[in-house]
């Protein structure tokens, strides 16, 4: 009875969630309408919802319940531990076949099922291959949705000691990757051992590699004053900002976006970072806008508004509801964007354009297009890169840097 519960239960969401809203808020307010479920019982009900929506674009007409079922079949070895004893149960109880393949590798799963007459077709469930950048592996990026992607922090400089010595002394397991990345499994509680913006950063290990275009030799970074003028366009809420601090403390940040709510959080994350010397200011920047500063800067950091395909992994209620249609909408914010911040750049300067999407409108087609946007000269290309995280179990971005050609000439 409580197992048929819990696939009543999750059919319900399947039947009543219609995307909208990020579903791991519409869930919480569900679970706030269903206080006699226990903790345990919540965190197995997502489960199953979210092995539902890994499947995508496949099998969309099978019904929720088996729909439901084979997600889960699916995407059992990312569970935790006490949850993956639940979903052994109720695999156990549901299909007792399946329960006895649990630990066989993802393609021979996949295999089985075909094998039984399940028209399981991994190429569709990211069914927009032709969309994607070239350099993506689509059948790898298909079969990336069947896992959980990790979770990853960043340490923040001056703290290495003091985090690794925490995590082991409270025997959490983690894998460093140098210089400042800490891969952790999902459900550990950053807050319980540490302050988040002040010891370490909640960020994806594809984000934290965008450091690589500020620091290394291949960076499009050339200045002759100082300190550097960053202006961080699209700050949201200071991911990308608070890396180039890091990288580049005796920079002279700005940073903007759309709303001041969203610049609120920022703050927010500033003040705990124990940034204060920056400064603020909300644009619309797919209009041209009178409040961006009379001053030109060293460096844009344009981390545009996108599909967020790069990252569905972690929604993939996203991906099961997207209208591709979205594509082009947002290739044209992305233009103006670019247009409407290119005109601030100082001579000599250099734009770092980023995208979380994996889509070819969104990042090699506005690489063209940048190019060619400098009135008078064309921009120069310094390094461009598909940061693949869906074989690392970590998100998918798009890099370009570029730079201004007449800084020999000021």
């Amino acid at each position: 009875m409580k197992f048929d519960n819990q696939l009543r239960h999750a059919t319900g969401i399947i039947h009543t969630y219609r995307g909208g809203v990020p579903l791991h808020a519409w869930l919480k307010d569900f679970f706030r309408e269903h206080p006699q479920m226990g903790s345990r019982d919540r965190k197995f009900l997502s489960q199953l919802v979210y092995g539902y929506y890994r499947l995508g674009h496949t099998l969309k007409e099978m019904p929720a319940e088996e729909r439901i079922l084979l997600g889960l079949f699916l995407c059992y070895p990312q569970a935790s531990e006490k949850i993956y004893a639940q979903a052994g149960e109720f695999l156990q109880y549901f299909r007792p076949q399946w329960h006895e393949r649990v630990t066989a590798s993802l393609q021979e799963k996949i295999a089985y099922c075909q094998g039984t007459g399940i028209d399981l077709r991994p190429a569709e469930i990211f069914p927009w291959k032709e969309e994607l950048s070239e350099s993506i592996d689509h059948p790898a990026y298909c079969l990336s949705f069947l896992q959980q992607p990790d979770l990853f922090l960043r340490i923040r400089p001056g703290y290495e000691k003091e985090v690794l010595e925490k995590l082991q002394q409270h025997g959490v397991p983690y894998i460093f990757l140098p210089p400042f990345t800490l891969r952790l499994p999902n459900g550990f509680r950053t807050e319980e051992l540490f302050t988040p913006d002040k010891e370490v950063v909640v960020q994806d290990y594809s984000s934290q590699r965008i450091g690589g275009f500020l620091t290394t030799g291949h960076s499009p970074l050339t200045t002759h004053h100082s300190p550097l003028t960053i202006w961080d366009a699209c700050a949201a809420s200071g991911g990308k900002s608070l890396l180039a601090h890091d990288l580049l403390p005796v920079a002279d940040l700005t940073v903007s976006d759309i709303r001041d709510s969203i610049l609120h959080n920022l703050r927010q994350r500033f003040g705990v970072a124990g940034i204060k010397n920056y400064h603020a200011f909300v644009a619309d920047l797919t209009k041209p806008n009178p409040s961006i500063p009379a001053r030109d800067f060293d460096l844009i950091i344009t981390d545009v508004p996108c599909t967020g395909s790069g990252t569905w992994g972690r929604t993939p209620e996203e991906l099961y509801f997207f209208d591709p249609k979205k594509i082009d909408q947002y290739a044209e914010w992305q233009r103006r964007i670019v247009q409407n911040t290119l005109p601030h750049l100082r001579k000599g300067g250099s734009l770092l354009y980023i995208t979380c999407s994996v889509f070819k409108k969104e990042n090699e087609a506005m690489v063209d297009l940048i190019r060619s946007s400098n009135p008078g000269a064309h921009m120069e290309l310094q390094r461009v890169e598909n940061i693949k995280g869906y074989g690392e179990k970590a998100d998918t971005l798009f890099a370009a840097g570029f730079r201004d050609p007449l800084s020999d000439a000021r």
